[in-house]
């Protein structure tokens, strides 16, 4: 099967507009994620803050990484603007990072190229801001009778739900629409879609895109993953099933750490076949050399993953890579922070690598960004690929009591806490992990553009 050549990169992150920008931020290990604003969630967070753990209709953890000061000229794109400006920041996100991506890749200009690209995206099946708007008169409409008629009040009136403002329709349809939206501003071709994967689903739209492009239904492939729910709904979620730390600590692959730090952003790929960029004489980026994927089901709990699935998305990667792990100088792991998901990844780790006496430096990005959901996987891609051509490591910051044992795969001497210049002189190889809800398992692997 053929290599795929990634020739563009785009990110929108926390503090990060841009790639160059996100790598200053890891290089000067820099803590991007903050407390939730007013303005990040849209009302006073106070009213649903409590610091204790499961009160109803309540969050009790208030720390997440978030998309601030972000300017969007509306003008830029083959679209209304007027149109554009009704939408969510999903699509306005979108758009932005597809154009990067398409610029760097060479292609901007090139319209017989692009009419020859699609699009697929990673989405989250939940509501958004302008979503809950467009709602909010519907749930007053028959919500507020009701509510009438319990208190027996028969001039009762919800506040703060306004049904005169107009919300585009279009923003129903923030978990398909985003790809076709992105097609149709640059006259992309008809294959978009998005898909939701949770947290595997950068990597599930890379592997979908890379089959377009092997089968031939396809010339360029944009791929990648967006995180834009609503601030609210995902702090609700997340206090609900308790995945947020208890202690105030969120530090992946160290000891004391309870839980993760959701967050919010986008990052996009521009792919092509490895031998058709070599031709061209594109820029490669990098090379997707493997990317396993499985599904292990149903399991003890939504945050409580499976090492068997783990495991079969290790041994696909390198069966389709044709490569031994040991070859592999760095692992971007998935390391949320949750206890039990970390232990669980550091185990099957173990299980699978050490056979094979794999010593890779291992890392996560999460502990700068916090967790981007479906889009957790372009963050460590990202971050590996400018990796790779920098020749350094970035630190994953705050590990005080790194997790694993001294003569594991995942170790305290393995993990990266400083910044370290790339272990080997040759070919240089990156595997990166993303697992998500449900047993949607990924596992990567890239290897240095030529």
């Amino acid at each position: 099967m053929e290599k795929i050549a990634i020739i563009g990169l785009s990110c929108l992150f926390p503090d990060a507009n841009n790639p160059e920008e996100f790598w200053q931020n890891l290089t000067a290990e820099k803590d991007s994620t903050s407390s939730i604003s007013v303005a990040d969630l849209g009302i006073d967070p106070a009213i649903f803050y409590d610091p204790n753990k499961g009160k109803p209709e309540k969050f009790y953890f208030q720390r997440g990484g978030f998309i601030r000061d972000f300017k969007f000229d509306a003008n830029e794109y083959n679209l209304p603007a007027a149109f554009i400006e009704s939408l969510d920041n999903t699509f306005k996100w979108s758009l932005y990072a597809a154009k990067q991506a398409i610029i760097q890749s060479g292609y901007w200009e090139n319209q017989t190229a692009l009419a020859k690209c699609g699009v697929i995206l990673g989405t989250l099946g939940l509501p958004t801001k302008a979503s809950n708007s467009l709602f909010a008169p519907i749930y007053q409409q028959n919500i507020q009778p009701a509510i009438g008629e319990l208190l027996q009040e028969k001039h009762f009136h919800l506040g703060g739900l306004s049904t005169s403002t107009k919300v585009s329709p279009y923003n129903a349809m923030v978990s398909g629409l985003p790809a076709a939206i992105v097609s149709k501003a640059f006259s992309l071709s008809a294959t978009n879609f998005c898909i939701d994967a949770a947290c595997s689903s950068s990597f599930y739209a890379i592997k979908l895109a890379s089959h377009y492009l092997q089968s031939g239904k396809a010339d360029l492939m944009l791929a990648g993953a967006i995180s834009c729910s609503d601030p609210l709904f995902i702090r609700m979620l997340f206090s609900g099933i308790q995945g947020y730390p208890d202690n105030g600590i969120s530090r992946p692959l160290d000891k004391s750490s309870r839980g993760l730090i959701t967050s919010e952003g986008i990052g996009m790929v521009m792919l092509k076949r490895y031998s058709d960029a070599v031709r061209d004489g594109d820029k490669i980026l990098a090379t997707i050399c493997g990317n396993g994927l499985s599904n292990d089901g149903k399991g003890k709990h939504l945050l409580s993953p499976n090492p068997q699935g783990q495991t079969l998305a290790y041994q696909r990667a390198y069966s389709e890579a044709k490569l031994n792990p040991q070859t592999i100088d760095y692992l971007e792991c998935h390391a949320t922070g949750t206890p039990l998901g970390d232990t669980t990844e550091c185990n099957s780790i173990e299980e699978f690598f050490s056979p094979y006496k794999a010593a890779s430096l291992v890392g996560s990005t999460k502990t700068n960004v916090g967790h981007l959901l479906v889009a957790a996987g372009m963050v460590g891609i990202t971050k590996t690929i400018l990796s790779m051509s920098h020749g350094a490591i970035p630190p994953t910051i705050n590990v005080t009591q790194p997790i694993g044992s001294e003569n594991n795969v995942i170790s305290p001497k393995n993990i990266v806490r400083t910044p370290t210049k790339w272990p080997s002189q040759g070919t240089k190889r990156v595997a990166l992990s993303a697992f998500g809800f449900g047993g949607t398992n990924s596992h990567i692997i890239l290897e240095q553009g030529k």
